[in-house]
């Protein structure tokens, strides 16, 4: 499965509430950063990075648009709706192996 492939997959699964299912895409040893303000969060490992996901509030959705296939590699402006807060864009990477995603980078946009 490609990066286009596996993503689609792991936002249908996230955004249909299956989180344990989409967390199920990562590889055990993937990083993630977080880039909030000046500072960058580093996440690494599924249990820490997937937990991310799975401790987000109920409702949370991440809907991509304006995507970018460069191989393994998909970027994409996503549009962030949660519940009970103004919605958010971020510029967000995701780097996909062997149908596994290996590594995301999350910016404000």
């Amino acid at each position: 499965m490609g990066a286009v492939e596996t993503m689609e997959d792991f936002f249908e699964k996230l955004n249909g509430g299956d989180r344990e299912g989409a967390v199920a895409l990562m590889d055990e040893m993937t990083e993630m950063r977080v880039h909030v303000g000046d500072s960058v969060q580093m996440l690494r490992g599924v249990e820490r990075v997937g937990g991310w996901f799975l401790r987000g509030e109920p409702g949370l959705r991440m809907i991509p648009g304006d995507i970018r296939d460069t191989g393994n590699t998909y970027e994409a402006d996503v549009l962030v709706v949660r519940p009970g807060a103004p919605t958010t864009h971020i510029d967000a990477t995701f780097r996909v192996e062997a149908g596994k995603i290996t590594a995301i980078n999350i910016a404000p946009r």
